[in-house]
């Protein structure tokens, strides 16, 4: 089959690419690797939102049927990209450094919107006019406030085929000037034209505009600021005369089917609509139908290039250490944590030049100890995000704070203002009729319309900032950041200026504000906490393998186990406590289940321990160290993380199935996971878990704190992990530094209904092991969601290594803290383990090893595929060198003191 005439390269797309012919355009809709969180195809008429297979990509024809389809790669053409400054790109795929788009350069063709007749030749944005009237989203000024366009009340012209013009009232108009259809208009109620006929929208103007006002200029004085009432919600006719849009880049350039018009139209097609007899209305709108976009580029090495934008591939997963000379970041060491500009980086070492503004020193990091962002810190768990952010990006509109003050942060951190009011988030609707502002608004857009239909009505027209006024000197875009720190401002008259980051404020964005609240929080799919009727049941087997249960819940066989007092009341802990003592004797020689005692309410009974299985590793001389899998503590430790959370009553049932669970990890455990429990907290437990070989997280101690709540087994138990990153990034994409620990199981994560918890199927080994098993793997990076998609891919097989090498280097500091601070109940181990059992000399010896290997032969062959780490970059030597240096501190200290 021959290809479509739609101009495709080989080149990877992405999604929202564009595509075009000599005169037919489509744009990218969706593409096989973006994230897929879809129900079955056949859940869907819409047979786009079916699931992608590799190399399909989803296609909207821009013509008037907007036709839709899936298609291969292989059968188009890449023409154009459409991408804005600030955005992100490389080369190719597999290119480890990347650039920064520093501006945008559009070139189009255009047609007649209607008639479709071409306009000669290639149009810049110098030829076109402003576009007059405020979109949604666009920001606008009155009264040294910025606000933004949440909604818009609109009147459309439309032509019917009869050459009879109506007019169409709704909100927010889905139409553009040129459109054709059957369903522009509703269902005639008076025949007065055919329903089959084929419609034309002609124009289509704004009546009312619905804005959110968010911040107040920063010039002011505070007395003076304080006077400056929040304006009016609603702007229509005379009062829109008042308002005045402010535009970035990026909002200005031209795009695939745009709506433009020309400053010099002489000689440019025109249409002319409207019955004889009657008033005609002339048309000179045109439709971008193909664009031609070259990008200014700055590559991280700090080398400069204009290229076409087909020539680059849009970085859409950027690493969380890339950063591009300007940025602001925070250089953070073991022992102090500094500010610094970026000056250059050198992707492939993963090591950065920076500036430290402080005593004007350049120096040479790996970019592992480098915070671009502000959020890989223990300070997440507070919403930093919606409050601050480290330095600002090409592209953010900032507030300028008078000369001789300052933002009130310390460098480099900028605060973020702007507060969406509550009525932006009212639901719009009840029992199916408008309700709230939007009501409100629909009544004035009516009214006007009404009016209009008696007398001639002439809206006032938005206006725009003139050209070098000094005007808007207090507001502005970010059009570059420079390598002394300083940020170019361009503010709306066009005029640029030098600002200090410490005078810069962000606006946080209305429409950003209403995405966060809509995503702030990760969706967890609910489950169900009890067992339903045709829900699968699993039991774990004499060699700690889970399997199908034919025969029913695994738990039922202990029922019995339980001990009823005649007189729970009257039970005092110390008489029970010597009773069980010594019935744990005969339990555990007849391998008994363990027996709960009766309590009095409110108290925790202590559970004691008992014999269990042990591990026993040789050392030198021929004795043996031992330690045991899992063990009851008398007291919980103070640096647990649910230590002061306040713990419930226990039910018998909740001691009954505990028991049972005590004697599943007694068992069943494997070498690398520790658990402690502990008598006076019985919904608290400790895990110690190692990381698996061939691992990025190999000889690595994992140290999770559990709670289970009262509800427990019907809800999953809580986890805690402890993460020694020092604010250096996530170990692993499930592992989260404010602890967080993202796991099906666990109902952290949306899962299959057999990977949920289940009371009747899950324990906790069960979660133990799925941690070590799923989380703790060899190529971690592709446990991010849709990121498995691209195993074996070029992509795929970078991403990973770089995150590999992440993983291992922060792994190995993991170590180091074990040992420093030890978590209470695991010392002895966490010494028995590294020390005296030499897994310290493996770690050393191992880095080391890998390290020196690196050195000599950086490029990785064929024969270290198979190996999780198999080099190691400049960067992440550096890094993985101060770590080892402090191990061997604390081995040298060990020998000595032994």
């Amino acid at each position: 089959m021959p290809p479509k005439d739609l101009n495709r390269s080989s080149t990877k797309i992405s999604y929202s690419e564009l595509l075009v012919t000599t005169r037919l355009e489509s744009s990218w809709h969706r593409c096989w690797h973006d994230a897929e969180d879809v129900p079955p195809h056949n859940a869907f008429s819409d047979p786009m939102m079916r699931p992608l297979q590799p190399g399909e990509v989803g296609v909207s024809f821009l013509t008037d049927s907007e036709e839709r389809e899936i298609l291969f790669e292989s059968e188009l053409r890449l023409v154009d990209r459409t991408i804005q400054p600030g955005d992100f790109c490389k080369q190719t795929i597999d290119d480890v450094q990347s650039g920064v788009v520093t501006n945008v350069h559009v070139k189009g063709r255009i047609d007649h919107a209607i008639s479709g007749e071409s306009v000669d030749g290639w149009r810049t944005l110098d030829e076109l006019e402003l576009r007059i009237n405020a979109e949604i989203g666009d920001y606008v000024v009155y009264d040294d406030w910025v606000g933004q366009v949440i909604e818009l009340f609109d009147e459309s012209l439309v032509e019917v085929s009869t050459g009879q013009l109506v007019r169409l009232r709704e909100f927010s108009s889905r139409l553009n000037v040129g459109e054709k259809g059957t369903d522009i208009l509703p269902p005639p109620s008076g025949g007065m034209y055919c329903p089959d006929s084929v419609d034309t929208v002609i124009d289509i103007m704004h009546t009312v505009y619905a804005v959110a006002w968010l911040a107040v200029s920063q010039l002011l004085d505070p007395a003076e600021a304080a006077k400056k009432t929040r304006p009016q919600r609603f702007w229509y006719g005379k009062d829109l005369a008042n308002l005045t849009v402010i535009r970035g880049r990026s909002d200005l350039e031209m795009r695939l089917g745009d709506r433009v018009r020309l400053k010099d139209s002489s000689g440019a097609p025109s249409t002319k609509h409207g019955q004889e007899g009657d008033e005609t209305i002339q048309i000179q709108v045109y439709v971008v139908a193909e664009t031609e976009t070259t990008l200014d580029v700055l590559w991280q090495d700090g080398t400069q290039e204009t290229i076409r934008s087909t020539k680059v591939i849009p970085y859409l997963n950027p690493d969380e250490y890339d950063c591009w000379p300007g940025d602001h970041v925070v250089w953070k060491t073991e022992e102090l944590k500094r500010p610094a500009i970026v000056q250059s980086v050198n992707a492939l070492d993963r090591t950065a030049k920076i500036l430290l503004p402080d005593t004007g020193a350049v120096e040479l990091a790996s970019v592992l100890e480098l915070d671009p962002h502000g959020t890989a810190d223990l300070a997440v768990v507070i919403p930093q995000s919606a409050s601050e952010e480290l330095g600002v990006r090409r592209g953010d509109f900032v507030f300028i704070h008078r000369e001789g003050t300052t933002n009130g942060f310390e460098k480099p951190t900028v605060p973020k203002i702007g507060e969406v009011e509550a009525w932006v988030r009212e639901f719009p609707t009840s029992e199916g009729q408008l309700v709230g502002w939007r009501k409100e608004m629909a009544d004035i857009g009516a009214g006007i319309a009404a009016q209009r239909a008696l007398e001639k009505v002439q809206e006032a027209r938005i206006r725009h900032p003139i050209p070098r006024s000094g005007s808007f000197a207090w507001i502005g875009e970010v059009t570059s950041l420079n390598l002394d720190g300083t940020v170019e401002v361009t503010h709306p008259d066009s005029t640029v200026k030098i600002y200090p980051l410490e005078r810069l404020t962000k606006l946080y964005d209305g429409i950003e504000q209403l995405e966060d609240d809509l995503w702030g929080d990760e969706a967890v799919e609910p489950h169900d906490a009890h067992l339903n009727g045709d829900e699968q049941v699993w039991t774990m087997d004499e060699d700690g393998i889970w399997q199908p249960d034919l025969d029913g819940n695994e738990w039922e066989e202990y029922e019995d186990d339980v001990v009823e007092s005649e007189d729970p009341m009257a039970v005092e802990a110390g008489g029970w406590a010597n009773e069980l003592a010594e019935e744990s004797i005969e339990a555990s020689e007849a391998s008994a289940p363990l027996p709960i005692p009766t309590m009095q309410v409110g108290h925790h009974p202590p559970l004691l321990n008992r014999p269990l299985n042990t591990v026993e590793e040789p050392v030198e001389g021929g004795d043996k160290l031992t330690w045991k899998r899992f063990d009851i503590l008398s007291s919980a430790p103070p640096d647990h993380a649910f230590f002061s959370s306040p713990p419930a009553a226990p039910s018998k049932a909740f001691l009954g199935r505990l028991t049972k669970e005590y004697r599943v990890l007694s068992n069943s455990l494997p070498d690398s996971i520790i658990v402690r429990a502990y008598e006076d907290r019985t919904d608290l437990l400790r895990c110690l878990i190692i990381g698996p070989a061939n691992t990025p997280y190999e000889d690595a101690p994992f140290m999770i704190d559990w709670m289970l709540d009262s509800n427990f087994p019907h809800s999953p138990p809580i986890a805690h992990f402890h993460s020694w990153t020092n604010g250096n990034g996530r170990v692993n994409p499930n592992l989260y530094e404010e602890g967080k620990v993202c796991l099906s199981i666990l109902g952290t994560w949306s899962g299959d209904r057999d990977e949920m918890w289940s009371a009747a199927g899950s324990s906790l080994l069960q979660a133990f092991v799925s941690i070590q098993g799923l989380v703790l793997v060899k190529e971690p990076w592709f446990c991010e969601p849709a990121y498995d998609k691209l195993r074996g891919t070029e992509e795929g097989i970078v991403n990973s290594r770089l995150y590999n090498e992440k993983a291992y280097v922060l792994s190995r500091a993991f170590v180091r803290r074990a040992l420093e601070i030890p978590l209470g109940g695991l010392d002895s181990v966490i010494k028995c383990l590294y020390y005296q059992d030499h897994r310290l000399d493996k770690v050393l010896r191992d880095a080391r090893a890998l390290i020196e290997k690196s050195r000599i032969t950086p490029q990785i062959d064929e024969f270290d595929q198979e190996l999780a780490v198999p080099r190691l970059t400049v960067g992440g030597i550096i890094t993985l060198e101060r770590t080892l240096n402090k191990l061997q501190l604390l081995l040298d200290s060990s020998h000595a003191s032994s």
